[in-house]
């Protein structure tokens, strides 16, 4: 596994040593370390770059040295010189050179490695012996050089004829290293200094440097005064006079060499076992020459019988997906032929048990210092439950994706259901409301009116609810007179408020846009929700709904809308429950006030959908305030809520109608339900008493009806067996092409969602009634549509 090259680079660099590496036989420049800039004043890239100026800074006298080193490294492919440089300011430093001669024989180069030690601090020594003979002198300059300039740890021990092993020299770096002094030590033997155990075992090494009469190594630590260290030690015995008289030993502390290694070691086998807890295993594509070695893991997963090294690129190749092969090789040559680093992909491929997985492969390619590609690393990752979850999570989309569709047909169907019975329950309890009755039966024919409209209400909730939580829920942008939206909304609830006794407030900020663009039905339905709780809770007191300007910025106006009461109030403590979907604060209010427990959850869904937030403040027994901000945009015109919601005057239940026997037109009602021809029939006839009316029950027999006689109106129910509404009015259109008369067809439906109302407008219906029928539209709708001038 490849080293960390930062790491290797922190090790050179701390060294005083340089350490450095030249061709052969060229000799230039391939690579030193950084300490050479403190040894001769310039940095290691001006050496890379003039290849072979070394050869410069030595000192004159001294250059017929590198001769002599030449000859050494022919003969023994090492060599050892001391000589003299001149440094960049002109001074004069003594190093110590060794090195050795190294064969690459992946290429066939040769290479010259070595090491560099400035002894310059022993020149004052010349000054101590200007006294002796020349050549006296230069011996016992040499002598401490070697000793005392050497950066490794050196001693002297003297091997005496009784066997004892006497200590008698140390150098300076040995005194450095150590924190020993030669004066604590000279004279006196291991066991003296060690004790038995550890100085028998020095004195051991003594003995197998003698016997093998030649120069030994080894690894040991002692603690020191300067604290424990690792050394490798050498030990080389010295024959006098036919007899090993004498032992030289070198020292090299390895301390921070050791724990380099440790660290190294440690971080490999770290990251080795990320890689295989993250992974399917890891490659090396040496692209050279286009071999792999693989990890352990990966050949686990993929691999043969064959060793996990210098595998032809071939192999991996094989393993690719037939339908993947083709573009992996293409997607690799762009790769390849461009300048990225790292990339990603993922294809099929083949794994030892025979099957195919989907695989992540992980990237980076490498470059010597030319730029050229060398190498590919990466990691594979087997996506294959990856896959088998994004299957599953999908199909299980699908099925909610289904069942949300299944339960929006539900509940539209539903709606249907429940709107054709309520139509019939409402609608003749209105008509008997209008006709002669005891007062006791009025008062249960009223409670069954307003027990059918609260069905109505819940029905007309829940289906709310649904498009919220289908997503389905459509806003629409209009320019909507605001200050007449929150009056006309108020004013919905005066009768409901005045026969409670509560008096209802408004307070608008004067500062307030007149016009602003908004959905006015959403905006109404929030306040509807908001107003009506506030009036149910609340026994006796007010309610009051508050508009206030907050910011205003450019065509942009954030506005706080709030509803407050006297009421009941609410514990916050338990208030959370009051979003949540069919539930209450308390179970107790279910059974007293009634309710679904949808209105908060429907209209927070909607501010939210607006980018708002309904708020609370509430105390027990002292009343609530909902608020929520609106950011809205200022316009200069707007529709005020009359035009846009139709609303009529709120009539009595008891109405004695006017009837208008001028209208004598012919209405064509297509409804398959007899209850509900029944009622409009008789809904039609109390106020229109010389109406012609005719009947079919499908589209088919609208079709004929029209056909023998065009109608002045047709009331079209959508739902009906064999042709429905829409198909039914398609074709009366198709009909109608050469006629410049257009007969007026009125929707007629218990469907609820805005989109049965869109798709009987774009079938080429005019008007749109829901059931339950409500007389007064009804009666609004058809003197719509049949003027007197029409009779």
């Amino acid at each position: 596994m490849p080293t960390d090259p930062s790491l290797e680079i922190q090790i050179l660099s701390d060294f005083e040593d340089i350490v450095f590496s030249i061709g052969y036989p060229k000799l230039e420049i391939l690579y030193t370390s950084r300490s050479i800039q403190t040894l001769t004043g310039y940095d290691s890239q001006y050496f890379l770059e003039n290849k072979t100026s070394w050869q410069k800074f030595i000192y004159k006298e001294d250059r017929n040295l590198i001769k002599h080193a030449l000859i050494a490294i022919q003969n023994n492919q090492k060599f050892r010189l001391r000589l003299r440089i001149i440094t960049k300011n002109q001074n004069i430093k003594y190093i110590e050179c060794r090195g050795r001669l190294i064969h690459n024989q992946s290429n066939g180069s040769y290479r010259i490695d070595g090491i560099v030690t400035d002894i310059s601090d022993l020149l004052p020594l010349y000054h101590l012996f200007q006294d002796e003979s020349v050549d006296i002198k230069h011996l016992l300059i040499e002598n401490n050089m070697i000793f005392n300039g050497s950066q490794d740890s050196m001693f002297l021990i003297e091997v005496k004829d009784d066997d004892q092993y006497v200590i008698r020299r140390i150098n300076l770096a040995y005194e450095r290293s150590t924190g020993i002094k030669l004066s604590m030590i000279q004279g006196k033997t291991p066991i003296e200094l060690l004790g038995e155990e550890l100085g028998g075992t020095v004195i051991n090494n003594f003995k197998k440097a003698i016997q093998s009469k030649k120069t030994i190594s080894y690894e040991e630590s002692f603690t020191m005064p300067a604290g424990t260290k690792i050394w490798i030690t050498e030990l080389t015995p010295i024959e006098v006079e036919g007899k090993y008289k004498y032992i030289v030993g070198a020292s090299k502390d390895i301390t921070e060499q050791k724990l380099a290694e440790n660290a190294l070691k440690e971080y490999n086998e770290r990251y080795a076992l990320i890689l295989e807890a993250s992974s399917d295993g890891w490659f090396d594509w040496d692209l050279v020459n286009n071999t792999v070695i693989y990890s352990r893991r990966w050949w686990l997963e993929f691999g043969n019988d064959e060793k996990p090294e210098n595998v032809p690129i071939d192999y991996w190749q094989s393993l690719i997906h037939p339908d993947d092969v083709g573009w992996v090789s293409e997607f690799l040559e762009t790769i390849l032929a461009s300048q990225r680093e790292t990339f990603e992909f993922t294809f099929q491929m083949k794994k030892r048990k025979g099957n195919f997985a989907h695989v992540l492969s992980k990237c980076y390619i490498q470059r010597d210092a030319s730029g050229n590609k060398i190498r590919l690393l990466g990691s594979n990752t087997d996506l294959t439950e990856t896959k088998k979850i994004e299957y599953t999570l999908r199909y299980a989309k699908e099925l909610a994706e289904a069942a949300n569709i299944a339960k929006g047909n539900f509940l539209a169907n539903m709606s249907h259901e429940i709107r054709t019975p309520l139509n019939g329950i409402i609608g003749f309890t209105e008509l008997l409301l209008n006709s002669p009755l005891q007062e006791e039966q009025k008062e249960y024919l009223k409670n069954i009116f307003f027990s059918g409209k609260s069905l109505l209400e819940l029905v007309n909730q829940i289906l709310d609810f649904s498009k919220i939580d289908s997503g389905k829920l459509e806003f629409e942008s209009i320019n909507t007179n605001l200050i007449d939206l929150v009056q006309s909304t108020l004013d919905l609830f005066q009768v409901s408020a005045a026969s409670k006794g509560i008096a209802l407030h408004i307070q608008i900020d004067p500062n307030l846009p007149k016009y602003v663009s908004l959905d006015p039905l959403r905006i109404r339905q929030i306040l509807s929700n908001l107003i009506g709780n506030a009036i149910k809770f609340t026994h006796e007191g007010s309610v009051k709904v508050s508009l206030q300007q907050m910011e205003r910025n450019g065509d942009y106006v954030t506005i706080s809308f709030e509803v407050s009461d006297t009421g009941i109030g609410i514990d916050m403590n338990v208030g959370s429950r009051l979003f949540d979907s069919f539930s209450q604060a308390d179970t107790s209010i279910t059974r007293k006030y009634g309710g679904s427990g949808l209105g908060l959850t429907i209209t927070n869904e909607l501010l939210l959908k607006m980018n708002s937030k309904l708020t609370i403040q509430s105390e027990l027994g002292k009343g609530s305030q909902f608020s929520f901000p609106l950011t809205l945009e200022v316009k200069s015109s707007g529709e005020n809520a009359s035009s846009i919601f139709d609303d009529k005057p709120t009539q009595n239940l008891e109405t004695n109608l006017v009837q208008i026997p001028e209208i004598q037109s012919d209405i064509l009602i297509v409804e398959d339900n007899d209850l509900n021809r029944k009622l409009l029939t008789k809904l039609l006839q109390k106020k229109y008493p010389n109406l012609k009316l005719r009947y079919a029950i499908d589209g088919i027999e609208a079709l004929a009806q029209f056909q023998f006689k065009v109608p002045d109106l047709i009331i079209m129910d959508l739902q009906m067996p064999i042709m429905d509404g829409y198909t039914a009015t398609i074709e009366i259109r198709r009909l109608e092409t050469n006629s410049n008369k257009k007969t007026p067809i009125v929707a007629l439906t218990a469907g609820a969602f805005y989109a049965v109302k869109d798709s009987a407008m774009e079938s080429g219906m005019d008007d749109f009634l829901t059931k339950p029928i409500s007389a007064s539209h009804l009666y609004a709708t058809v003197e719509k549509w049949l003027r007197l001038g029409r009779v």
